[in-house]
């Protein structure tokens, strides 16, 4: 626009939208320096250039400090922020923990009569809420009735997860009964919130009989909180009631998605009924749910868990099979542990074309499973010509298991190795070899002067 003929200069309405699409774009930092090119190129910036800048540092840019004075900025140019101006700042400044500069905003507004709305004190009442400061909490909320500004659902929700979270039910249950006399109505969060609280507060049966009178009241519990509650209701009571709430949420038509699913069939796996979890895999196959990765690989360690290892093995092949490395790790442990582990070739197949990339936890594994095995050697080997070379952890479950086995001359050779290359030993590998030497029980002479290498290795004393 600076170099076009005829010239057709930037306004501030212009570096306004260029600002927008770069924050849009995941650049806010670029949108803060297109402001300060604006001012360097002698465009004024007009109110709702300032609006933005402020609402960059303050939402995008988590700077609170940096935004406040952009409102102090605009004050002194006569531009006058908005009540959404002050409404972002407070926001920034709660979530930050500055709850004071939150409230002396908010005294701000109320001195220029400004407008408050529930939504101003929304994030004041939430940083109230978050430190269990009821009693403020409870305050806010009269001042807020007493300026007129009427507290709405959203205000109530915030303050019922507030008393939930202290383990305050009786108030909770008070809140909803004379929400009538209040002015709001409680919506499904508000039951969620409250069944949530109850759940993981242990009150299993409580929490159930709520949900029965959200269905009375023709509420829909939300995921969130239906997750919870099959959750709690599955480790409190049992799996069956699990499957009954599970069962009973579908017939009355609430909101079942793949969380909730995994939720029932993790529970169902760790106490090895893996028919049931092939029966709940096999009907989420039928819904609109699509499974997810955990969904399978909860399905995948049920099966080897049960014992059921050429079950695993086809499932893992089926074409649409969703694995990835957690699989991967789930296949080599239950594999090694039945000593199948000449069967893994299906497995490698994919390592080795790339589909499945190994990490840590791989490597670890397989270091602790070759030499559970017996394969010593392939375990040395294997640490020695990784991709990325003497990973840390594998490492140091490597030392623990030679000098378990009394081979320390290895543990020698691999430190040495480690030091040539200009690798620091890490003290997870120090903390391994000594836990190594300890569990052999007290030693002869022979083996602490054995630890002592060790040590001065680890200690670079050569």
């Amino acid at each position: 626009m600076r170099h076009s003929s005829p010239a057709c200069a930037p306004t501030a309405v212009s570096y306004t939208s260029a600002m927008a699409a770069l924050a849009r774009a995941g650049r806010p930092a670029d949108a803060a320096t297109l402001f300060d090119d604006m001012l360097a190129n002698g465009v004024a910036p007009d109110r709702t250039a300032f609006s933005f800048l402020l609402h960059i540092y303050s939402s995008h840019l988590h700077l609170p400090s940096a935004a406040h004075s952009v409102l102090v900025w605009m004050s002194r140019l006569g531009l006058h922020p908005t009540a959404i101006d002050y409404g972002d700042l407070i926001f920034s400044f709660c979530r930050a923990g500055r709850l004071p500069d939150a409230l002396q905003l908010l005294d701000e507004m109320r001195t220029l009569n400004y407008p408050l709305t529930p939504h101003i004190y929304a994030p004041i009442l939430k940083a109230y809420c978050d430190n269990a400061d009821i009693q403020a909490a409870e305050s806010l909320i009269s001042s807020m009735r007493f300026t007129a500004c009427h507290p709405d659902v959203v205000i109530y929700n915030i303050y019922v997860h507030g008393l939930c979270k202290v383990g305050d039910f009786d108030a909770v249950q008070r809140v909803i009964d004379e929400s009538g006399q209040n002015g709001w109505v409680p919506d499904a969060v508000t039951h969620s919130t409250y069944i949530a609280g109850l759940c993981r507060s242990g009150c299993v049966e409580e929490a159930l009989q709520q949900l029965e009178i959200m269905v009375t009241k023709g509420l829909q519990l939300t995921v969130v909180g239906l997750n919870i509650l099959l959750d709690y209701v599955a480790q409190e009571l049992d799996m069956w009631a699990g499957k009954e709430v599970l069962e009973r949420c579908q017939e009355l038509g609430f909101v079942v998605d793949v969380v909730t699913y995994n939720t029932v069939m993790d529970h169902f796996c760790k106490k090895s009924k893996w028919l049931r979890v092939l029966k709940l895999f096999t009907d989420l196959l039928k819904k609109p749910v699509e499974p997810n990765v955990q969904t399978c690989n909860i399905f995948i360690s049920c099966l080897c868990r049960a014992g059921k290892f050429q079950f695993a093995k086809f499932v893992f092949s089926c074409k649409g099979f969703m694995a990835d490395t957690v699989t991967c790790n789930i296949l080599i442990n239950a594999f090694y542990e039945a000593r199948k582990e000449d069967e893994l070739g299906f497995l490698f197949t994919d390592v080795n074309a790339g589909k499945i990339v190994p990490d840590m936890i791989t490597h670890t594994t397989l270091v602790d499973c070759l030499f559970r095995s017996g394969r010593r050697t392939e375990a040395v080997n294997l640490i020695r010509h990784t991709g990325d070379g003497y990973l840390v952890e594998p490492v140091a479950h490597l030392a623990y298991w030679l000098v378990r086995c009394g081979n320390v001359r290895e543990v020698l050779r691999l430190f040495d190795e480690m030091l040539e290359k200009g690798l620091v030993l890490d003290s997870r590998i120090f903390a391994n070899v000594i836990k190594a030497f300890c569990r052999k029980g007290p030693g002869e002479c022979t083996e602490m002067l054995q630890l002592c290498s060790v040590l001065d290795r680890m200690l670079g004393i050569m």
